[in-house]
């Protein structure tokens, strides 16, 4: 349910920073919810439960599209947890009672051998597959109403199965829980230490999904890869067979912790070797948390109490990076910030046993040091991740900020002082760069000498295929550009013409305005319009723009709600007769040409053009970029100059649509590709 109601979000709030980890929160809001009803009333109200685990039924919400209502002013966080309290809130609080209902019918039964805790790692198995099961089978094979389909028919099931198990769990000679488990010497810090190790790997987990949002975009298949791993972390620590012996994971845990450290401060993420080092720093925390839990677990007549104290764990973790982090913190603060309270928490629960257990196994406590050591030479040095120039003298972050959709940055760049010692400080910064970045992507650079500052750069130059699209045009234009950045388009339009920005950010407004300056050097008539671009562009005047320009991207990826056909449907309706809608599809992780291929094959000639690294000058950057032109039109696109028609591209894909996105397709051809 969690990927699915994500998935449906999209379209309607945009490609957003914190839409995950804001939906996330609710649901583990929602889990706190339901484990205090298991609590509270479960018991007293008997097979009266039943009848709260059939009312989803009359509800309808995934087969009825929830109904979610367009953004309006205002903060999109708390509107978001607004909507999805009044859609989402009955049928996953009824989920959510699941896990705890059944291991109290179990205990309570006569059924019941042994412990009932193998029980909760079951439970999250079934997550885990229903999890991967999204990923891999649903959203690569079905559109949204077939998955709302399966999943109704799914849960209908779950009702019918709720049923069998009250029915084989509530026999006559079924022995009353209240005398046969009682509750007992619950200590405060016993729930305290509850509390920490279910809170802490869960603020991680979101803090590495950050991460992982910041380099890959907004979708589905992003966010569900750390939430497997923290569900994975459970499901062996809950389990009755040790899957990995204790020894290992706490000398090993502070290695992958380091790693992680050593990755999100001083590597560039652009490579996926990177993506790996934090989930196995995840891994390892997680880990080393749930496998405490289970060891503090306590007698199953505590059982409800301690559930109810992971869930507001779980839940305080996700409060505390989705909704305070951003407001306190300008960066991903909250990454070390998490592992050394963490490290804390793991020191205060062995500070006695830590001596015995290092005198018990020196060979292991030495291997820790010296690789927990190391582990910052071998990131530095591995030829898989690259390290980005953060040394060269004089560079200055002017400006950093943390939004909803994103962390940014503004820095000043000066030319090095090795290979151009001829210059001084002074020289060497007038003639250096500014760069605008989100993540480790950079989406936009201008060079600050005045007689350079209003020449195109990195992906926008004029010998790149955008200059082969927007240079030299004769009659006066009216441009929609979807995606600011810092303004570069600015460059290529001059007076008597309007460019219309339309821009999801107001921050980034603010940068381009105040720290750039293509906006205030161009000559044409710009106007901003701020939102969601295909919610704002719906209210524009049909047939009214010469070009539309799609530039918009969260970090390294396009908001997929821009590539569907209801977009395209939406760019053709606001395009003049003999209109261009130009696409830039640069990416270092999506190969995207296929699905603009599949997509547009019916309605649009479309060409494209990929420069490569070679012949580029200094601020230039390999970019590509497609032009589409309505078929019936019989416009000829670009034809020369490193132009190919797209229907002659080899490359495969599926077409979109804002019931179906793969974006599973996209990421394994430019894998397979690197």
């Amino acid at each position: 349910m969690e990927p699915l109601v994500a998935r449906m979000l999209l379209p309607i709030h945009g490609g957003s920073f914190h839409v995950w980890t804001t939906t996330l929160t609710f649901f583990q809001g929602l889990l706190f919810l339901g484990y205090v009803y298991c609590h509270l009333l479960a018991r007293r109200l008997g097979s009266w439960h039943l009848l709260l685990v059939a009312s989803p039924l009359l509800w309808l919400p995934i087969a009825n599209s929830f109904g979610i209502a367009s953004p309006s002013e205002g903060d999109p966080a708390w509107e978001l947890l607004s909507q999805l309290t009044l859609h989402i809130a009955l049928p996953f609080c009824v989920l959510a009672t699941t896990s705890v209902i059944a291991q109290s019918w179990f205990t309570s039964s006569n059924a019941a051998q042994g412990s009932p805790y193998s029980l909760y790692s079951s439970s999250n198995i079934g997550s885990l597959l229903g999890l991967l099961g999204y990923i891999i089978i649903c959203e690569p094979l079905f559109g949204l109403k077939v998955q709302q389909t399966i999943w109704f028919v799914g849960y209908a099931g779950y009702v019918v199965l709720a049923w069998q198990c009250w029915r084989v769990t509530h026999q006559k000679n079924t022995t009353s829980f209240s005398k046969k488990h009682l509750v007992t010497n619950l200590k405060g810090s016993s729930v305290i230490y509850w509390l920490l190790l279910s809170a802490l790997p869960s603020a991680f987990m979101l803090a590495v999904s950050n991460v992982f949002t910041l380099e890959l975009g907004s979708v589905p298949l992003v966010w569900v890869v750390p939430l497997v791993i923290y569900m994975l972390t459970y499901i062996l620590s809950f389990s009755k067979r040790q899957w990995i012996p204790a020894i290992v994971l706490y000398f090993l845990w502070p290695v992958a912790a380091v790693c992680g450290v050593c990755s999100f401060y001083f590597a560039n993420g652009g490579s996926l070797w990177i993506f790996a080092v934090h989930a196995v720093g995840l891994f390892g925390l997680a880990m080393v948390g749930h496998g405490e839990l289970y060891r503090l677990r306590p007698p199953p007549g505590q059982l409800t109490v301690f559930y109810l104290a992971i869930a507001l764990g779980g839940w305080l973790g996700s409060i505390t990076i989705s909704l305070i982090a951003p407001i306190l913190f300008n960066s991903l603060t909250e990454y070390p910030l998490v592992l050394v309270i963490f490290t804390l928490v793991v020191i205060a629960l062995h500070r006695g046993d830590i001596p015995k257990i290092i005198r018990q196994h020196p060979m292991w406590g030495v291997a820790s040091l010296c690789l927990t050591i190391a582990s910052p030479f071998i990131i530095i040095a591995s030829p898989l991740i690259s390290i980005p120039d953060k040394t060269v003298a004089g560079r200055e972050v002017l400006y950093q900020y943390r939004s909803y959709y994103g962390i940014y940055r503004v820095i000043n760049n000066p030319l090095s002082a090795e290979k151009h010692k001829a210059l001084n400080s002074d020289e060497r910064r007038l003639l250096g760069k500014r760069d605008f970045e989100h993540g480790s992507t950079i989406h936009g650079t201008q060079v600050m000498y005045p007689s350079m500052k209003t020449e195109p750069t990195t992906y926008y130059h004029r010998s790149g295929p955008l200059g082969d699209l927007l240079d030299n045009s004769t009659a006066p234009r009216n441009a929609a550009i979807i995606g600011l950045g810092v303004g570069t388009c600015a460059t290529y339009f001059k007076e008597g013409e309007v460019v219309t920005f339309y821009e999801l950010d107001e921050a980034i407004v603010n940068i381009a305005q105040n720290l750039f300056t293509y906006l205030k050097d161009s000559p044409a008539t710009k106007q901003m319009v701020l939102g969601d671009a295909r919610l704002k562009l719906e209210k524009a005047p049909d047939h009214s723009y010469d070009l539309i320009i799609v530039d918009a991207f969260s970090s390294d990826a396009i908001p997929t709600h821009l590539l569907t056909r209801e977009a395209m449907a939406l760019y053709e309706s606001k395009l003049k007769p003999k209109g261009r809608l130009i696409l830039h599809v640069s990416s270092r992780y999506y190969a995207l040409l296929g699905v603009i291929k599949a997509t547009c094959s019916e309605d649009w000639d479309a060409y494209y053009k990929r420069q490569g690294a070679d012949n580029l000058q200094p601020f230039q950057t390999p970019s590509t970029f497609c032009v589409l032109t309505r078929k019936d039109e019989g416009i000829l696109g670009p034809s020369q100059n490193g132009w190919f028609s797209l229907a002659q591209h080899p490359e495969g894909g599926t077409a979109w649509t804002d019931d179906y996105i793969n974006t599973l397709l996209p990421l394994y051809l430019m894998i397979k590709a690197l």
